[in-house]
């Protein structure tokens, strides 16, 4: 969790009343595992009404727990639900750059959107990966890729699980964590370091903003062949 240096938020149970920004509707890091650490520590108290659907009563919660939040994404696979939905908690889109829209794409969306949203937009606490705030502040350990600097870190703070803060220069405090991505390659790209290199910086890059639209027409230019030899085509395939 990532929050303003000069934010008054220092436990969890500050948390109540703050805008917050995440990565998207039921995904992992900005949504799935704040609902279940809050949960769990007894700070967000889902609702039981049995006369709403389980993912309605998540939105509820979070929609009387932040005041104002940017939460794009597809509430429902269902158009009219989703519109329903939308308007029903209008403030979980309130802080998004198209809060009429609250869906891909955003510039307050994603792993970068969310510190966007945080240190552009009118966020107070954002729920993003380490490894993106890193890249976000041009921090070490971005990775050799990683774009100019977006923010600027002294501004920042972790805020931990047992309700501490942390300098985003410093070593994070994760609410949770996962393996590494793992890559195998047949023996012929092994010898081949500069091309294996390549693809995994492109299947990165394409990874990391999946849910962009504007990524998924890159995704048709990706062909991986059996000997794992990246090409990249100018036509689509």
């Amino acid at each position: 969790i990532l929050v303003k240096k000069d934010s008054p938020i220092r436990t969890l149970q500050q948390l109540r009343g703050a805008k917050s920004c995440h990565t998207g509707f039921g995904r992992n890091v900005g949504y799935k595992i704040p609902i279940t650490k809050l949960k769990n520590t007894h700070v967000l108290k889902v609702s039981a009404d049995p006369q709403i659907s389980a993912t309605e009563r998540e939105l509820k919660s979070l929609s009387e727990f932040f005041t104002q939040s940017c939460l794009v994404g597809t509430y429902s696979t269902h158009p009219e639900t989703d519109r329903l939905l939308k308007k029903k908690y209008a403030n979980l889109c309130a802080l998004c750059e198209k809060p009429e829209q609250c869906n891909y794409p955003d510039k307050f969306s994603g792993y970068d959107g969310a510190i966007r949203c945080l240190d552009k937009g009118q966020g107070e606490v954002a729920f993003s990966k380490v490894q993106y705030i890193k890249k976000y502040f041009g921090l070490p350990g971005a990775g050799p890729d990683a774009p100019p600097a977006e923010g600027k870190p002294e501004n920042f703070e972790y805020l931990c699980e047992d309700g501490t803060r942390r300098p985003v220069t410093g070593p994070a405090c994760s609410w949770a964590q996962r393996p590494w991505s793992g890559y195998i390659s047949n023996e012929q790209a092994v010898h081949n370091s500069e091309q294996l290199h390549q693809l995994q910086s492109r299947l990165e890059r394409f990874f990391a903003n999946g849910l962009q639209a504007q990524n998924k027409d890159a995704a048709a230019h990706l062909l991986i062949q059996p000997n794992a030899v990246y090409h990249s085509k100018d036509a689509a395939i």
